[in-house]
C-alpha cells in the first residue's frame, strides 16, 4: 500500500480540494473552444444522467429506488467533474474513495487499476457519511491509458449493523455498525469477484438488496464507460482529458466571483439536538461563517465534544459534503455540482468534537448532526446572502427526518431490512414571496421520490392505514411552510417486524423559521400494542381515522397499549396487527404570521391545510366558523392589538440575556453536551456516563 501502515489514511481525506493540473490538461486548454466545451458539457451530463436513471431502475433498496443516488464522473486524478444527483453531499465527498483508489492501488503490483476493474466502498471514514452509503466506481481506460473513473454512490438500506436498516442507534463503537470496508476491488475482467460478493452476503440481514444495489450500481457504471469511450474516439483523447478538468477550473472561478459579490462578515448559528440515540439529552453544534473575499469560512469552537459511545458523531469530511448541500441547492444553484466548488471553502474543526470523529466512535446517526449544521447553514446563509439574491434566502425544509426503519422477513420468505421511503416527502421551507411545497422532497436529496404506497406493500409487510398530508406539519408565517406527511402503518402477513424510527427533534423543534417564521412542531412516533385494528378493518368500520391528525385528536375506535415515543427508536419486535405511527415534517415559517394575507389563512382553513385554533391564535383572523367568511376589519384591529400587546411584553436585550442565563437544563440531559452553556470552556476527560 505504497508503505503505508494498515489503517485509515489520515492524509486522503484532506484532499479534498482540486487535484493540481497535468500537463496533459494543461496542453489541452487553448485548443478547447467555447462552443466545443459547452456540446461536451451537454453531453457529459447526459451521460451523468443515464448513469443515474439506470442505476434506480435496476437496484433494490428504497435509497436506490426513489432516487438517493449520485452517479458521477471523474478525472484521473479523482475529482469529480460531473455528476447527476438531487443527493449533493454524495457528488462531492464521492471524490475521497476515488483518490484513495489512486493513490494505494493504481501502482500497487498486488491489486492494481486495470481496464475492467470494478472498485467498492462504504467506510464512512472515507465515503462522510455513514455505513449505509456505499459506492462503486469503475476506471474507465482508452487505448491502455486510464482517463476518467466512472460510478454510483448510493444509500443500500442494510449494512449489518446491531439494529436492521442500516442505521444503528444503539451502537457504541464502529464495530457495532457492520462491515465498513475502505475502497476494495470487487472486480476484475469485466466481472464482479463471486468470492467477495459471497462474503458481503454472508455479513448483512438483507444480502439479495446488497448484491443487487452492487450489480445496480456496476451496471450503470459499464454503460456510462461505453459512452465515455465513444465521445473519445470522436474528439480524442486530449480533448476529453482537458475538457474533463475545464468543468472544473471554470466552475471554481464561477463560485469565487458569485462569493466575492457578498458582503464581508461573521454569522453566527448554534444548533441542538434532542436524541442521544438510545437516550433523550441535549448536544451543541456551534456554527460560524466568516465571509472574506471570495472564501467563506467555516469553524465550529464551542460545539459539544466527541462522545465515544454514542453515534452521534460525524467525521469532519460529513459536514463539508453537507455544506455543499446547502451551496449546490440553493446558493450556487446556477453552478454545476463538481469538486470546483469546494475552492471557496474554508473549515476549522476543533479536536475532540461532535464534528470531527476520531478513532473508533460510532457514527451512524452522523447524518443527525450533519443535518442540524446543515440548519445551521439555511440560517445564516439566508442573513449572509440575502443582500444579493433574496428570492433565494428562503427558510429550511423539515431537516429531523422522521421515517420508519425496519426490519425482518417480508411475506415472501425473503429478509429485508431498510429505512422508509417517506423520508423523501418533507414539507419545503417557505419562501420570500410564496407558501413552501407540500411533500416536496428530501432537502439532502431534493430530486428524489417517496414511492407509492401499492408498491411499498408489495414486497414489506405493511399495510398502510393512511399516508397523506398533516395538519399543521409546518411552521407558520408571512409565508407557511409545505405539509409534510402523516403515515400509519399495521404489520400485515408476517407473525413480527422489528420496527424503529429515524430522526430527531421529539422534545423541541429540529427546523426553525426565518426572519419570524415559526418552526416546525415537534414530531414523534405512536404506537398501538395487541391493537384491534385488524377486526376494525374487517368490520369496515366508518369510524377509523384516515390521518394522523384524525388520530391525534383521540376519536379512533381502535384499542391496545398505546405508547408515545422519540423519533429516534431503535428497531424492535411489533405483531401482526399491531399498529405504527410517524409523522414526517413540514417546512419552516418565513416572516411574522401577522403579515399572512389573511385570505391566504382562509384558503388553508377551507383546504383543511390549517386549523382553526391556528387561523385565530397565531394569524389572528377573524371569520365566520361556519362560513369562513373573512371580517377584514376585526382581523387588522386584531392584529393591531396583538402588536401593541408583542411590545407591552418586551424588554432591554440584556435584561432578557440575564434571566435566560438563569435558566439550566436538567443535569441528566446535559451528560454528553460538555460544559455547560459553553461546551469548549471545559472538556471532561473519558466516555460519558450511559
Amino acid at each position: 500500500m505504497n508503505g503505508m501502515a494498515y489503517g485509515r489514511d489520515m492524509d486522503i481525506v484532506q484532499r479534498l480540494r482540486l487535484e493540481p493540473m497535468t500537463a496533459e490538461e494543461e496542453r489541452a486548454q487553448e485548443k478547447i473552444s467555447n462552443v466545443d466545451f459547452n456540446i461536451f458539457m451537454h453531453k457529459m451530463n447526459m451521460i451523468a444522467q443515464e448513469g443515474k436513471e439506470t442505476t434506480m431502475k435496476l437496484g433494490a433498496s428504497n435509497g436506490m429506488r426513489w432516487g438517493d443516488v449520485a452517479f458521477g464522473i471523474y478525472t484521473a486524478q479523482g475529482d469529480l467533474s460531473v455528476v447527476a444527483t438531487g443527493i449533493w453531499f454524495h457528488a462531492v465527498l464521492g471524490e475521497i474513495p476515488v483518490k484513495y483508489v489512486v493513490k494505494h492501488w493504481l501502482n500497487d503490483p498486488s491489486v492494481g487499476v486495470k481496464d475492467g476493474d470494478s472498485f467498492f466502498w462504504n467506510d464512512p471514514f472515507y465515503g462522510g457519511v455513514h455505513g449505509a452509503d456505499m459506492g462503486l466506481v469503475v476506471p474507465v481506460f482508452f487505448k491502455g491509458k486510464l482517463v476518467c473513473f466512472a460510478g454510483a454512490i448510493v444509500h443500500t438500506g442494510e449494512c449489518g449493523g446491531t439494529d436492521p436498516g442500516g442505521l444503528c442507534p444503539s451502537a457504541r463503537s464502529k464495530y457495532d455498525e457492520g462491515f465498513l470496508i475502505p475502497p476494495l476491488k470487487v472486480g476484475e475482467n469485466y466481472a464482479l469477484k463471486e468470492d467477495i460478493m459471497t462474503m458481503f452476503a454472508a455479513m448483512t440481514r438483507d444480502p439479495r438488496t446488497l448484491i443487487l444495489d452492487i450489480k445496480a450500481r456496476l451496471a450503470a457504471s459499464r454503460i456510462a464507460q461505453r459512452r465515455i469511450v465513444e465521445l473519445i474516439e470522436q474528439r480524442g483523447q486530449e480533448f476529453f482529458v482537458g475538457a474533463l478538468r475545464r468543468v472544473l477550473t471554470v466552475t471554481a472561478e464561477a463560485a469565487k466571483k458569485k462569493v466575492s459579490q457578498l458582503n464581508d462578515g461573521t454569522f453566527r448559528q448554534p444548533r441542538f439536538m434532542d436524541t442521544l440515540g438510545m437516550q433523550v439529552g441535549l448536544t451543541k453544534i456551534n456554527l460560524t461563517m466568516t465571509k472574506k473575499g471570495d472564501k467563506i469560512k467555516l469553524s465550529f469552537d464551542d460545539t459539544s465534544p466527541m462522545l465515544p459511545q454514542v453515534p452521534l458523531n460525524t467525521y469532519f469530511q460529513g459536514i463539508i459534503g453537507l455544506a455543499m448541500v446547502y451551496f449546490c441547492g440553493w446558493f450556487l444553484h446556477d453552478l454545476p455540482a463538481n469538486n470546483g466548488l469546494l475552492e471557496i471553502l474554508e473549515w476549522d474543526f476543533p479536536q475532540n468534537s461532535i464534528v470531527n470523529a476520531q478513532g473508533d466512535a460510532p457514527v451512524s446517526l452522523g447524518p443527525f448532526t450533519e443535518c442540524a449544521f446543515a440548519h445551521g447553514m439555511f440560517l445564516a446563509g439566508a442573513r449572509m446572502t440575502y443582500h444579493l439574491d433574496p428570492l433565494r434566502a428562503v427558510a429550511a425544509w423539515f431537516q429531523g427526518f422522521g421515517t420508519p426503519l425496519y426490519g425482518g422477513m417480508n411475506q415472501w420468505g425473503e429478509p429485508f431490512a431498510d429505512i422508509g421511503a417517506e423520508v423523501n416527502a418533507t414539507g419545503a421551507g417557505a419562501r420570500p414571496d410564496m407558501d413552501g411545497v407540500d411533500a416536496s422532497g428530501s432537502w439532502f436529496a431534493t430530486m428524489s421520490d417517496c414511492s407509492d404506497v401499492e408498491t411499498i406493500e408489495s414486497d414489506k409487510p405493511f399495510l398502510y392505514l393512511f399516508r397523506n398530508y398533516l395538519k399543521q406539519s409546518y411552521g407558520h408565517g408571512k409565508f407557511r411552510g409545505g405539509a409534510g406527511l402523516g403515515v400509519g402503518l399495521m404489520m400485515h402477513h408476517v407473525p413480527w417486524v422489528a420496527m424503529g424510527g429515524f430522526g430527531f427533534g421529539s422534545k423541541f423543534p429540529a427546523t426553525h423559521g426565518i426572519f419570524g417564521g415559526y418552526a416546525v412542531p415537534p414530531i414523534f412516533i405512536h404506537t398501538v400494542r395487541g391493537s384491534n385494528m385488524k377486526s376494525l378493518l374487517a368490520e369496515s368500520n366508518l369510524s377509523l381515522p384516515v390521518t394522523l391528525d384524525q388520530l391525534l385528536e383521540g376519536k379512533s375506535p381502535e384499542k391496545g397499549k398505546e405508547e408515545f415515543r422519540h423519533v429516534t427508536m431503535a428497531p424492535e419486535p411489533m405483531m401482526n396487527g399491531e399498529t405504527y405511527y410517524i409523522a414526517c415534517g413540514g417546512g419552516a415559517g418565513y416572516g411574522d404570521p401577522l403579515d399572512r394575507n389573511p385570505e391566504a389563512v382562509i384558503k388553508d382553513l377551507r383546504e383543511g391545510s390549517t386549523s382553526q385554533w391556528a387561523a385565530q391564535n397565531i394569524y389572528k383572523v377573524v371569520y365566520d366558523e361556519k362560513t369562513l367568511r373573512l371580517d377584514p376589519e376585526k382581523t387588522q384591529t386584531l392584529r393591531e392589538k396583538t402588536r401593541a400587546e408583542r411590545k407591552h411584553r418586551g424588554k432591554p436585550y440584556n435584561e432578557f440575556e440575564a434571566e435566560w442565563l438563569k435558566l439550566r437544563p436538567p443535569e441528566s440531559l446535559l451528560k454528553c453536551f460538555g460544559t455547560y452553556p459553553h461546551p469548549s470552556e471545559g472538556i471532561k476527560a473519558g466516555p460519558p456516563p450511559m
